[in-house]
């Protein structure tokens, strides 16, 4: 919550004074599905990508009269340093030059949700309209998975 959670705050009080004044901005915060759907094992994480979810959405409401907006980006589960130690088969998670090469394409897109390719943004949708259904599902298949 510190780093995630807090960080966003902490940046979005910093700068949006000069935001303002300047009737300009823009600020994307980087989320995960699991902050939308919730999935096993973590729990800590996947709560502060939520809370980066909520931050974002009442930042973008507050701040629309100021010309500045808020978009949240969305990686898939990428293979990295930093996800090798998660308890997700290998074969689930996107190759990172792939998606960085795609997020950087996307980054000035107007849309709130940004997302590396036109199919990871089907998904997304789909996890925001069934955020259960969807952590549950993307659950049982790792689970699956893991166990052959």
């Amino acid at each position: 919550m510190d780093v995630n959670y807090f960080g966003a705050l902490r940046l979005s009080k910093l700068i949006l004074p000069f935001m303002r004044e300047k009737k300009e901005g823009r600020i994307i915060f980087t989320s995960s599905g699991v902050g939308v759907t919730g999935f096993g094992n973590i729990s800590p994480y996947a709560s502060s990508k939520g809370a980066i979810e909520s931050l974002a959405k009442c930042l973008e409401i507050e701040n629309q009269d100021y010309g500045i907006t808020f978009h949240i980006m969305h990686p898939p589960l990428t293979n990295t340093a930093s996800s090798s130690e998660l308890p997700v088969p290998k074969e689930f998670m996107a190759d990172a030059e792939k998606i960085g090469k795609g997020l950087a394409d996307h980054v000035w897109s107007k849309k709130f949700v940004i997302c590396h390719s036109f199919s990871q943004s089907l998904q997304m949708k789909l996890c925001y309209c069934y955020p259960l259904y969807m952590g549950k599902m993307m659950w049982k298949m790792t689970q699956r998975a893991i166990r052959r």
